[in-house]
């Protein structure tokens, strides 16, 4: 993608179920139909290449709604609706089943707006909340799910921290169980520079809690068992996040799935976020929504 890069849409302030205030982009198209972006750990609504692909979609008529869920960025400040309460969330200190509330409210700005159709597209951990929402919600408005480069955190964790990720565990379980669950990890933090409270931490490494039970491709899929929306999932050839064949993670999801359309499209050279392959992407994207009634 060649800088500097201009998108026209809408700035848009909207609240989560809660009242969380938060923050959108609107790229809209002539229907009244719309894919909703929930980025991944440390993104944001502005993800250039997510916005790039936007006018595809908007060239097809379809809109663009790109937010922020509380899990935007490292460390972020949030205010409530009223303006007079701030709340320090980030993808350090979110707790995943919250990401429910982002979601709803994003669908519920779009239907007060008029729109009918909802597609839901997550990227990287965005996968796990969009997955999360559809078998939670049960939401009528939404057609269908896209996945993009649905991997699991895991292993990821696994490989970075080798024989320091059972301590890690370790330790953030004594942490909760003290009462330090929101506090921040702070051998994490000396190990490997990043911020994560131990409670957030545990989210994805601890194969009990939800969100690591998601695409724990070891494990049944079972939650993607109970969801019989159309669903397409975008793997990368080149995606470093990625520890088995691209047709391991194909197999595990035919078996999961049971429900009428499923499409599983492979970039070849697609790195984790799809540089420079935006454009085949979101060609099959349209491709694929426009069959969906």
């Amino acid at each position: 993608m060649k800088y500097p890069k201009e998108f026209d849409g809408k700035l848009v302030f909207f609240t989560a179920t809660d009242r969380l205030k938060t923050t959108g982009f609107l790229m809209e198209g002539d229907k009244k139909e719309a894919v909703v972006f929930v980025h991944g750990m440390g993104g944001s609504f502005a993800k250039d290449g997510i916005l790039a692909g936007g006018q595809k979609l908007v060239a097809q008529g379809y809109s663009l709604f790109s937010f922020n869920t509380r899990g935007a960025e490292i460390v972020k400040s949030f205010k409530n609706a009223r303006g007079d309460r701030y709340y320090t969330f980030g993808t350090a200190f979110e707790k995943f089943e919250d990401s429910t509330k982002g979601i709803k409210g994003a669908i519920n700005y779009l239907e007060s707006r008029g729109y009918k159709k909802v597609h839901l597209m997550g990227h990287s951990t965005g996968c796990q909340k969009i997955l999360y929402y559809a078998w939670k919600r049960r939401d009528m408005r939404v057609r269908s799910l896209i996945f993009l480069s649905p991997s699991e955190d895991y292993p990821i964790w696994k490989a970075y921290l080798g024989e320091d990720m059972d301590k890690a565990i370790e330790i953030a379980r004594n942490m909760e169980e003290h009462g330090y669950g929101k506090n921040i990890h702070y051998f994490l933090y000396r190990r490997t520079g990043e911020l994560w409270t131990a409670s957030r931490f545990l989210s994805f490494a601890d194969r009990k809690r939800m969100e690591a039970r998601l695409f724990n491709y070891q494990g049944e899929l079972s939650v993607l068992s109970k969801i019989y929306l159309p669903a397409q999932f975008f793997f990368g050839t080149k995606d470093e996040t990625l520890f088995e064949d691209i047709a391991y993670y194909k197999k595990k999801i035919k078996q999961a799935y049971r429900g009428k359309k499923l499409k599983i499209e492979v970039i070849k050279g697609g790195d984790h976020s799809f540089h420079g392959k935006e454009d085949e992407v979101f060609d099959k994207i349209v491709k694929f929504i426009s069959k969906i009634k």
